[in-house]
């Protein structure tokens, strides 16, 4: 189970240009997974859909290997900035729809159906 501890050295692994500068390798799992999130959304602006797909599918990781506090932040950051970042713009959903691992759509769609109960 990956710690928060680790979560830096795996991303700098999976995908180095996530992090890039050395003052966003050293956060715990909420700054991190917030960073990602600004990543992918400026990688949807930019229509590089291909580096926003991998990072979609490194938070799909990240929520499948991490502990407790990893899965929270995705969900609670990652996924749950969704309609924020991507669904309120009617060109970006279909891009992101078509990118998006099912998994992380399932999460939000969970969201989605719990935040109206």
């Amino acid at each position: 189970m990956l710690s928060q501890e680790d979560l830096s050295e795996y991303i700098e692994k999976e995908m180095p240009e996530l992090l890039g500068r050395k003052d966003n390798k050293q956060q715990n799992a909420y700054q991190t997974v917030r960073h990602m999130l600004k990543y992918t959304k400026s990688q949807v602006i930019k229509h590089n859909l291909n580096a926003a797909r991998k990072c979609m599918d490194l938070a799909e990781q990240l929520y499948h290997k991490g502990n407790h506090a990893i899965r929270n932040a995705i969900e609670n950051v990652y996924v749950y900035s969704f309609s924020h970042a991507f669904f309120h713009d009617e060109e970006q959903v279909k891009e992101v729809k078509d990118i998006m691992p099912d998994f992380l759509y399932k999460l939000y769609r969970k969201q989605l159906v719990n935040s109206h109960l």
